[in-house]
């Protein structure tokens, strides 16, 4: 069976010279380690590049274009195959072992690939399964003397992506140790002017400002665009699912041919088209770039932001600024307002307007146009505007991507916060840390405060629930058997607390006093967000489309009730309410969000009272202190409802979308956070809306929380920001 391991995918190939996995992983450099020889190779390459294949064994329309890609290529029997990422639709075994299947067995030695968004967005394991099928986060393949470095830049269970810091040190590792070898790299997305599917793409940029790197090869978008910025050219492949198509490499180091191979009729898989793309000169490029800015300020103004740059005295060209638009989500925008800066001899300066511009943290572009034929560079100035409205900072020891929480009262109210490291930091009131604690895996998911915060509740990615005490003290810890991949919930059944928390497909309860399991039940599919219980029924979204009732004290099933019309394994789960936290009204009806509604559904046998339109699956609701629903879609509006009858009363536009970062409800205000960091205050009472600051350039993707006189945000860097309450 073919899988996508590390081992595997560094495999040695006799008859094409790849290294064996131990001698092409990177990992830390020891001092004074020797470089690498050049890999040996036949004096050409020959690879294959394919992306977006999207196996799955429900589509047969998907699955016909990958068999008959990869016959092909079988055919043209290259030296590597790279796969540019989305190589399965949600990242199922079942998919996974679909790809396997349509793969010839003299191409199961050759394959190479990073994930994609769509290897991680659903993944319910914590990252193991596509480590264990696609291989680790850095990896490097040396074949036909080209060193080919693999990165994965998805973000656990997100859309947006990220270079973590041990990914960006394993790749410049990989480039410092190969400096005179031709050097490919590949990620699923692709970066650069205009592209913000990489939230700190300048922090990669500025990696191989040092080790250039002549050819990137991406996906993700589904189309063929050829571009070039900092010396790098850029290939975004047409998707297999979309196209049946993939590309050929050949030829030598300093004239690699590509030409894109595209099977028309899947009905005649023999004849294909084949186009010629592009050729590359992968030699490598030493020293600095000339052309890169010295040095690039921007400076706040008020109502303008000035931007200075300068160049070698010898430049001749154009230079420009825009704001680095932090409104798209991993997305592009291909129609940014560039200003030009008037200039010299090497010094550019003008203005940029800013009235509109948001206090806070904000980025600039600035990009070079030199005359010569060596293509535009582009570099990101971070800056601060006017006040930020923050009352303090903190950094944690990991990045943070679970909801925080208070523990204690009163003057002694802490934050607690965990980490990607495994550590959990609580927080006083003026950012100091007053304890930390350690815990067996990652921390990626919400932390739930238990018994009025006398304790709090960490999941960990290794699959244990712990509880630790107002003062960092352990508890108990509860090992589950399997990987934590979703937000416990917790609520009360007869009397005592209980924790409601699934490790892959099963449910489990735990006495949140004790840590002693109560039950377990097993879901027909994942579940990732939070359950909850009116102490008569757990509720929760599960992965099959559905919301599920099961009884409290036994875990037997009660009822099913799906949200959404879609058919296959794959649509139902994105479609339905697979992140959702489920809430119970105060009139005890069962509010459940997919990604197009949100349905209340009567507790007793899940039948609709009401269903309200909108993204509302991520944001978790919150009911206001005369009873009304509050709820945020994904799009940034706030809506106030009538939870009765889900009639809308109010709905209030803030100026970015909302995910799970979601709100904090205090006094009737609501404090949204975008996805990128920006926080707004919307008053329920008069409608008014006021943007309060940006905390970061970085995504907030945990939910915040009231902590004293602010309210507290932490950032996927690992920044807890106190903002200023209005």
């Amino acid at each position: 069976m073919t899988r996508f391991t590390r081992r595997t995918a560094l495999a040695s190939v006799p008859a094409t010279g790849l290294f064996g996995a131990a001698a092409a992983h990177v990992g830390p450099a020891s001092a004074g380690a020797p470089r690498p020889a050049a890999p040996p190779g036949s004096g050409g390459v020959r690879f294959a590049f394919l992306a977006d294949s999207h196996a799955d064994p429900e589509n047969a329309e998907n699955m016909a274009a990958l068999k008959a890609v990869l016959a092909e290529i079988e055919t043209f029997d290259p030296t590597l195959v790279i796969h540019g990422g989305d190589v399965t639709e949600h990242g199922t075994a079942a998919e996974f072992d679909a790809f396997d299947s349509a793969v010839p067995e003299a191409l199961r030695e050759r394959i190479a690939a990073v994930p994609g968004n769509h290897e991680t967005r659903w993944d319910a394991t914590a990252s193991r399964l596509r480590h264990e099928r696609i291989g680790e986060d850095v990896r490097v393949v040396d074949a036909d003397g080209v060193r080919v470095i693999l990165a994965d830049t998805t973000t656990y269970q997100q859309e947006v992506a990220w270079w973590s810091d041990s990914a960006l040190a394993e790749v410049e590792e990989a480039m410092q140790r190969s400096k005179n070898i031709p050097r490919i790299l590949v990620t699923h997305f692709p970066m650069g002017e205009g592209y913000y599917y990489v939230a700190n793409q300048q922090d990669f940029e500025d990696v191989v400002a040092k080790h250039p790197i002549m050819l990137h090869l991406t996906g993700h978008t589904h189309r063929e665009l050829l571009t070039r910025v900092n010396r790098r050219d850029q290939l975004e492949a047409a998707a297999v699912k979309t196209v049946a198509a993939y590309y050929e490499l050949t030829g030598d180091i300093a004239d690699l041919q590509v030409t894109r191979v595209e099977i028309p009729d899947l009905e005649v898989p023999a004849q294909t088209v084949r186009t010629p793309v592009a050729s590359y000169d992968l030699r490598p490029e030493h020293g600095t770039d000339t052309w890169l800015p010295k040095n690039a300020e921007v400076t706040d103004q008020g109502e303008t932001v000035s931007v200075d740059v300068k160049l070698p005295g010898s430049f001749r060209g154009a230079v420009d600024a825009t704001f680095y638009d932090a409104s798209i989500y991993a997305g592009r925008n291909d129609e940014l307002e560039w200003v030009t800066l008037p200039g010299s001899r090497g010094r550019y300066s003008g203005q940029l307007e800013a009235a509109e511009i948001a206090q806070g943290a904000h980025r600039v572009h600035v990009r070079v146009r030199p005359e010569d034929d060596t293509g535009n560079r582009l570099v990101t100035v971070p800056y601060l505007r006017e006040e930020t409205g923050i009352a303090w900072e903190t950094p944690v020891a990991g990045m943070v991507q679970g909801a925080v929480a208070t523990v204690g009262g009163g003057d002694e109210e802490l934050l607690v916060v965990g980490d990607s490291s495994g550590q959990v930091t609580a927080l006083d009131h003026a950012g100091a840390v007053r304890w930390t604690s350690t815990v067996e895996g990652e921390i990626r998911h919400d932390l739930v405060p238990l018994e009025d915060g006398a304790a709090v509740a960490v999941p960990d990615t290794a699959g244990y629930l712990h509880r630790l005490g107002a003062d960092g003290s352990a508890q108990w810890s509860c090992a589950t058997g399997a990987v934590f991949g979703a937000d416990p919930g917790t609520g009360v059944v007869d009397g005592a607390q209980v924790l409601f928390a699934t490790a892959g497909t099963t449910l489990h309860a735990i006495d949140a006093g004790s840590g002693t399991v109560l039950w377990t039940a097993e879901l027909p599919a994942s579940s990732m967000g939070a359950p909850t219980t009116d102490g008569t029924h757990v509720y929760l979204g599960v992965g099959d489309g559905a919301a599920h009732a099961l009884d409290a004290r036994t875990g037997e099933n009660v009822w099913r009730t799906s949200v959404t019309e879609r058919e296959g394994s794959y649509q139902r789960f994105i479609y339905g309410p697979w992140n959702d936290a489920v809430t119970v009204l105060p009139d005890g009806g069962v509010l459940v969000s997919g990604i197009s509604d949100t349905w209340c559904l009567d507790p007793a046998d899940g039948g609709a009272r009401w269903r309200f339109d909108g993204s509302f699956q991520y944001a978790r609701e919150a009911v206001t202190s005369a009873g009304d629903l509050v709820m945020a879609d994904e799009r940034g509006r706030v809506v106030r409802l009538d939870p009765a009858t889900g009639a809308e009363l109010a709905s209030h536009q803030t100026a970015e979308r909302i995910l799970d970062e979601g709100f904090v409800l205090v006094d009737e205000v609501v404090y949204t956070a975008s996805h990128s960091g920006l926080i707004s205050a919307v008053d329920l009472s008069s409608g008014a809306i006021e943007t309060i600051t940006r905390v970061a350039n970085v995504p907030v993707l945990a939910r915040g929380a009231a902590f004293g006189d602010h309210i507290v945000f932490a950032d996927l860097a690992g920044t807890v920001h106190a903002v200023e309450r209005v």
